[in-house]
């Protein structure tokens, strides 16, 4: 591995998912496994949830939120339309990233 990207990762442990800085330590469920570990959201904001035939959720939303969480503390990399619960939200997997060990999460989740 290059110094480069040893540095990168010491820098995502202690920088970035510092939770005296950036992160908020927070319970993940995920594949069974429970963790308290430090995620940083970054709010997508919401859009009307597209309706179906016979549906009568007026009201309903679609809020997106992304969130970053370390590989080496999540210990598994999460797949795409997979349930993961962060706090007390369960959200849908929309989109998944992996750069430098730092995992990056589009979700999904129905709000009123």
């Amino acid at each position: 591995m290059s110094a480069f990207k040893q540095q990168a990762q010491a820098d995502l442990q202690d920088v970035f998912m510092n939770t005296d800085e950036h992160a908020d330590r927070v319970l993940v469920e995920y594949g069974g496994k429970r963790r308290r570990i430090p995620v940083i959201f970054e709010e997508d904001g919401e859009k009307d949830r597209t309706k179906i035939m016979r549906d009568n959720a007026d009201g309903v939303f679609t809020s997106y939120q992304t969130v970053f969480i370390s590989l080496r503390d999540m210990k598994v990399m999460p797949v795409k339309d997979v349930h993961i619960t962060i706090g007390s939200t369960q959200y849908v997997i929309k989109e998944t990233g992996l750069d430098v060990g730092l995992i990056t999460l589009g979700l999904e989740v129905y709000d009123e």
